[in-house]
């Protein structure tokens, strides 16, 4: 019962100071103009992407080197714990140097800043993805033991899931829970911040709306379907 009286605290504070922030900006005269900070916004975009896929490799051959030693004992669980934390870090790094890859692609496009950053934006996707790939690839040398499936099966998720003990499904879905969660929060904040800026700028933003509904309406019913049908 607190929680409820937390939460609708929490929902009734947001909405009041929503719509105060919305009267005020309806009076305001306010308008944004990025293209001034468009070259060195992308710049920064594709330092950060590069530095970001440099360390994922880094972290590639790191792991690839522990896999090469030959350990016994204590040295081999130490050696699999960093592995972990290893893999981990080259994961998160890969993805994010794709994301923002992805961004720098559309100030690329929609901005008209130079040629090289969209050819550099468009290689660093393409990097992303090949890192994702065979950092995948990678956990069959890290766990040679065990029979993981392989990345190209069609069932990949699901057979990992099996292979998996109580402990490591205890740690992933817990994740996935969590994105879950915070996915749903952010995607919704987006469809308000992206309202905000239709009105302030006087330049619509329907089709950006449609498409973040359209994903949470997709992911959410995804989501209750497969909790339903077990």
């Amino acid at each position: 019962m607190k929680k409820v009286f937390k939460t609708t605290g929490q929902l009734i504070i947001g909405a009041l100071i929503g719509f105060f922030g919305m009267l005020v900006i309806l009076q305001v005269e306010f308008r944004m103009d990025f293209s001034a900070y468009a070259y060195p916004v992308n710049l920064a975009i594709l330092t950060i992407g590069t530095i970001l896929a440099i360390f994922s490799l880094y972290r590639y051959f790191s792991i690839q080197f522990l896999t090469k030693k030959k350990l016994t004992g204590d040295e081999e669980d130490a050696a699999e714990g960093q592995m972990y934390r290893q893999y981990c870090d080259a994961t998160l790094c890969s993805n994010l140097a794709m994301l923002l890859s992805l961004a720098s692609l559309s100030i690329s496009a929609l901005a008209s800043q130079p040629f090289w950053m969209l050819v550099f934006g468009l290689v660093l996707v393409f990097f992303g993805f090949f890192m994702s790939f065979i950092l995948l690839s990678l956990l069959q040398e890290m766990y040679p033991e065990r029979k993981l499936p392989s990345v190209s099966d069609k069932n990949y998720a699901e057979k990992l899931l099996d292979v998996s003990d109580d402990g490591e499904k205890h740690v992933m879905l817990g994740g996935l829970y969590k994105t879950y969660l915070t996915m749903n929060s952010l995607l919704i904040g987006a469809v308000v911040l992206l309202l905000f800026y239709s009105i302030v700028s006087e330049s619509s933003q329907l089709f950006s709306i449609f498409v973040v509904v359209v994903i949470l309406v997709v992911t959410n019913t995804q989501y209750q379907l497969s909790l339903r049908n077990k």
